[in-house]
């Protein structure tokens, strides 16, 4: 992957997500076998990996969990 390449990561409960120091990643999940589709998300990740800084970053698109009943965020909401 290059530096600047995103990679969507679509996650579902029980996925396993393993990225190893070269950025090479693998997502696996041994509980169940979904479409690797969004709309069968339960968060939708996108990844990039910089080999010059060794640095792995993930930003989350799409969360599943409904916060709109609340107005104000708390620690461990």
């Amino acid at each position: 992957m290059a530096a600047s390449e995103e990679m969507k990561i679509v996650l579902q409960v029980g996925t396993e997500l393993r990225v190893n120091n070269k950025g090479e990643v693998v997502v696996s999940n041994p509980e169940l076998e979904l479409a690797r589709e969004d709309r069968a998300a339960d968060a939708v990740l996108l990844y990039r990996f910089d080999p010059n800084r060794g640095e792995h970053v993930f930003r989350l698109v799409d969360p599943v969990a409904d916060h709109k009943h609340m107005k104000v965020h708390r620690a461990n909401d």
